[in-house]
């Protein structure tokens, strides 16, 4: 069977499947995975969601079927990128460039978790399923120093009270994150946002930070 990119993933089996694009996290500092988002651990991990609804309850397309073809695309990604043909992490060994974490199928909702080896796996990853859910082209993480170095940034921060902070008051910092981001997409953060670069990244919460198109910076600790 011809595989499909994993827009047309979960269209089968139900009327008008959408990406979701609102919900909530799972608590402070816990990420739900409700909606189309990428998590950021403190450990500066990064996660994906991808969740859709439908209009009517899904009879035909099953859980199973969904996993096996996520599955597909997880195995086929690693082996061409060197990796071991495998589509979940095992304990005691290396980390898969990505690993289906969780996939679930409840009526009218379906959600496909990832876990990537590095930050540049998720774009790759996505640009090779066309994951449409969010226009990322680029994502790094690191101390937050070092990013903001590397990407040449000079501009001010915006913070989570809605004050402006210049770009030596983030970067003396030591403890001090950032996440780097080429492209629009929904972030969820396990510790706490600090600042988002003032331009069009909007602090949704202090977990959650939204960017628009072009580089973003996301300040957390």
């Amino acid at each position: 069977m011809k595989k499909r990119k994993f827009a047309g993933l979960l269209v089968l089996g139900a009327v008008g499947f959408l990406m979701v694009s609102c919900g909530g996290t799972g608590g402070a500092g816990k990420w739900a995975a409700s909606e189309n988002s990428i998590y950021v651990t403190k450990d500066m991990e990064v996660q994906s969601a991808m969740v859709f609804t439908s209009a009517e309850a899904n009879e035909l397309y099953s859980q199973e079927e969904m996993a096996a073809e996520a599955k597909e695309w997880v195995r086929d990604y690693n082996a061409a990128n060197g990796a071991e043909a495998a589509s979940e992490n095992q304990d005691k060994k290396i980390k898969l460039p990505v690993a289906l974490k969780s996939c679930t199928l409840e009526g009218q909702t379906g959600r496909l978790v990832f876990d990537y080896g590095t930050p540049d796996h998720f774009v790759r990853f996505a640009q090779a399923t066309g994951d449409d859910t969010h226009s990322v082209t680029a994502l790094s993480v690191g101390k937050a120093a070092d990013v903001l170095a590397l990407g040449n940034y000079t501009g001010s921060f915006t913070a989570m009270d809605g004050g402006t902070a210049e770009l030596g008051d983030v970067t003396k910092e030591d403890k001090y994150k950032a996440v780097a981001v080429e492209g629009a997409g929904v972030f969820f953060l396990e510790g706490k946002v600090m600042y988002v670069s003032a331009g069009d990244t909007v602090i949704r919460d202090e977990h959650t930070a939204v960017t628009g198109d072009g580089m973003n910076y996301i300040i957390f600790q």
